[in-house]
């Protein structure tokens, strides 16, 4: 899901960078400068993460990072001069522009998180570790069986109030197969 970012949000945000962070390059705070006063190219603006993986897009870092100062990437091809970037955002001012913001602590700015959107040319999922996602399905695997053994504890005890030993022994049974089946697999090794 892609939530449309509004054109007031984006400046409030930009406003609140520029008056906190100071570039690399100075050249980089010219263009956030041109976006701001510029609605038009500001509303083509999309601020994202993995700026490399667009068809258009600029990484700019604070001078308190270990970024590269300036990076311009079209169509797959890499460009380190902002005045370049620069005239490519003006002359092509129709076309969206994906914008990565490399500065200290970012996560914990609420501007920044209100303005990032999802990056469509780059899915988080595809990077996570394959040893963190054995160790979710696992952790999901145990969660489901923990609620089907509350459940059927749950139908034995309303067995026991209701003086059924029928269910209570078909649901004890079902108990015991789902706890043998839980320590059956808890035995085997990690593929």
């Amino acid at each position: 899901m892609n939530i449309k970012v509004s054109l007031e949000a984006k400046k409030e945000f930009l406003g609140w960078f520029l008056d906190r962070h100071q570039l690399k390059r100075r050249e980089s705070m010219w263009i956030l400068n041109y976006l701001l006063n510029h609605d038009i190219v500001l509303g083509k603006v999309h601020f994202v993460e993995h700026v490399e993986t667009t068809p258009r897009g600029m990484m700019m870092s604070t001078i308190e990072t270990d970024s590269k100062p300036f990076l311009f990437y079209k169509e797959g091809v890499l460009f380190e001069d902002p005045e370049q970037a620069f005239h490519e955002v003006r002359l092509n001012w129709h076309e969206n522009i994906y914008l990565e913001l490399i500065f200290e602590e970012s996560w914990k700015a609420h501007q920044y998180l209100g303005v990032l959107e999802d990056n469509p040319f780059h899915k988080w999922n595809d990077y996570i570790d394959t040893e963190l996602n054995k160790e979710v399905e696992k952790a999901l695997a145990t969660l489901s069986l923990n609620k089907k053994i509350q459940l059927m504890m749950d139908r034995i005890d309303t067995a026991l109030e209701n003086d059924d030993r029928e269910s209570f022994i078909r649901l004890s049974n079902n108990l015991k197969e789902i706890k043998k089946n839980i320590a059956t697999h808890e035995k085997k090794p990690n593929h």
